[in-house]
């Protein structure tokens, strides 16, 4: 071999070695010692210690310590293995020292879940209870239940606590008295294992309710939507509040207003409630109930109503069912809203007007400005009244139509009565048939409302019962009205029956008498059949029958017209009459002279054409 070639291999030989050499030495090899436990904490001996991948493996010994020496430095995986089952720890070797304490601990996997025992009910009471158990480990607490009994499978209420216990307490609470309860008990242990026991039963007790609350009264609704309730309070110990129970029917159901119970009262022992986001022109039925803290409930107090005034835009039916609607304030029906009444309908209306409206007077009004649909039948006629207990003329505003023309305005078989202004009319075009007014400062007023055609209508015992200017008033009776007609315009008054004092007042305008039967049946006489109280008007009257009169006419400054008469009508019966006219077909001695006294031989007064 050159000599070359023998000096490279020797130095290559040189290096190799004392790489091998720096490998193997102590100086930068490191240790790790530590003892190996059970689940117990206790030290298991002959546990197989190693590092990962079989290198380094040694057994603890009698005091579970192992020793692993001279392993190579770093991050490293160490492996214990006792009966089948391994721990894995990630550690990290120093290089030249000792990794002291690294103690392993085997972990039992737990797939048992706590068995439950003792189960029992405690501490009874109306409103509650303590739920009781047991379990052979520590565990938590959990408590399904619901009304009803065992078997229904289903779940409304949960109480817990997290708490790990052997022994178990939970208390149930709101329980509702002598009402019967189903439920079960769960719980799980450390390791998320749960126990679960069958289903049982308990019922609590009944316990005594309240009385029921007094004097319980609802104020006249002084704003829109809401109306204030008022009622005594209770003195009993145990009183939790009141329950206040609301219907928009008298028949029911029922449903509670408030979501916890009422509590608030005032030093005067009175307890007020607000109601609030009600609908307008609706009735309301209300009555409240006191509760105590078992919550027994009391008899319920008495059943009051109310009809919420204001500015109505929305449409509205009244039942006849739900009669009497009362109204203590103004009742506006706004433009393009119908109000509509059933047959049989009573609405009564108060004198003092809690809630007043700028187009009303100052008692309580119905004010429409867009359709009042009033329309009973003969024998369900549609009442309009007072709602004082003595009511007298005058004593509300009476039916206000307000520059409306809507063709759903109808008043038809109405009987109304006591109002200042039965029915009044500005700008308006109502349909007017078969209403009574009745006992009225004014019943019918007309006024500038032009066309109008009021047919058989009946208006009695008022101050003046009709005031027109432009319209065609036919085939109604008036009877004992201080003035039955004041006419101020165009208007054609024929074929009405008019019994009273003074007939028709006529201060301006041409308006058109004829037809018309005027008569006083009372002792005495009749003043004025018609009555000009100024001289520029100039009306035509003619075939008219005038009838125990002082005087046909009075102040009428032009001719009257021809076929005017002064004969006994003949009205069937006695008084009270009916105001038809005798027939010999129907078995009087003699026809009534108004049968064809009219103009072309026509039936004067109410019944005729």
């Amino acid at each position: 071999m050159p000599m070359r070639l023998f000096l490279l291999a020797l130095v290559l030989a040189t290096m190799t070695a004392l790489t091998g050499c720096l490998n193997s030495s102590p100086a930068v090899l490191g240790n790790v010692t530590g003892k190996v436990y059970d689940s117990n904490g206790h030290v298991l001996r002959g546990a197989k210690v190693e590092l990962y991948g079989g290198d380094h493996t040694v057994l603890t010994d009698e005091l579970g310590r192992y020793s692993i020496v001279n392993a190579d430095p770093g991050s490293k995986r160490l492996v214990a293995t006792w009966q089948n089952r391994s721990v894995v720890v990630n550690i990290e070797i120093p290089r030249g020292g000792t990794l002291e304490n690294i103690d392993i601990t085997f972990t039992t996997v737990d797939q048992l879940p706590p068995v439950i025992t003792d189960v029992q009910v405690a501490s009874l009471s109306e409103n509650a209870a303590a739920i009781l158990w047991k379990t052979n480990e520590l565990a938590d607490s959990f408590v399904d239940y619901a009304t009803g009994p065992i078997g229904l499978g289903t779940y409304t209420y949960l109480a817990s606590d997290s708490a790990m216990l052997l022994d178990h307490s939970i208390a149930l609470a709101t329980l509702s008295p002598n009402i019967g309860y189903h439920f079960r008990v769960r719980s799980h242990d450390f390791a998320g294992n749960e126990g679960v026991s069958s289903d049982y039963q308990f019922t609590t007790p009944g316990g005594e309710a309240p009385a029921s609350p007094t004097s319980f009264a609802i104020a006249a609704p002084t704003e829109m939507e809401r109306v204030l309730l008022t009622w005594n309070s209770n003195t009993e110990q145990d009183l939790q509040g009141y329950n206040l129970y609301r219907s928009d029917s008298k028949n029911g159901p029922f449903s509670k207003v408030n979501a916890n119970p009422i509590t608030s009262a005032s030093s005067t022992g009175l307890v007020a409630y607000r109601d609030e986001g009600l609908k307008i022109a609706w009735k309301y039925y209300y009555y409240v109930k006191a509760v105590d803290t078992a919550r027994n409930e009391s008899a319920p107090s008495n059943t009051l109503s109310v009809v919420t005034p204001g500015s109505l835009s929305e449409d509205r039916l009244w039942k006849a069912e739900e009669s009497p609607y009362i109204l203590t304030g103004d009742l506006r029906i706004r433009g393009g809203t119908t109000l509509t009444l059933e047959p049989g309908v009573e609405v009564r209306f108060s004198m003092s007007d809690s809630l007043p409206d700028s187009n009303g007077a100052s008692m309580t009004d119905l004010i429409v400005q867009g359709a009042l649909k009033a329309v009973g039948t003969p024998d369900r006629r549609i009442i309009m009244t007072s709602a004082e207990t003595f009511p007298r003329r005058g004593n509300w505003g009476g039916v206000k139509f307000s520059g409306t023309n809507d063709p759903n305005n109808q008043m038809n078989y109405v009987t109304l009565t006591f109002a200042d202004t039965g029915i009044r009319s500005e700008g308006s075009t109502p349909s007017i048939q078969n209403v009574e007014i009745g006992l009225c400062v004014f019943g019918l007023d007309l006024g500038l409302s032009t066309a109008l055609n009021p047919r058989y209508n009946v208006i009695r015992d008022c101050n003046v019962g009709l005031v027109s200017s432009n319209s065609n008033i036919r085939n109604n009776l008036f009877v004992n009205n201080q003035t039955a007609a004041s006419l101020m315009g165009a208007d054609m008054f024929e074929h009405n029956t008019i019994d009273g004092n003074v007939g028709v007042e006529i201060s301006f305008g041409t308006p058109t008498v004829k037809n018309n039967i005027f008569t006083y049946v009372g002792s005495g006489h009749g003043l004025y059949g018609v009555n000009q109280t100024q001289p520029l008007a100039t009306p035509t009257i003619s075939f008219n029958d005038f009838y125990n009169m002082n005087s046909a006419t009075n102040g009428v400054t032009v001719a009257t017209g021809p076929g005017n008469i002064a004969s006994d009508p003949l009205f069937i019966g006695n008084m009270p009459y009916d105001y038809h006219l005798q027939t010999v077909a129907a078995g009087y001695a003699s026809n009534s002279p108004c049968l064809t006294a009219g103009e072309s031989g026509v039936q004067m007064g109410r019944y005729g054409p």
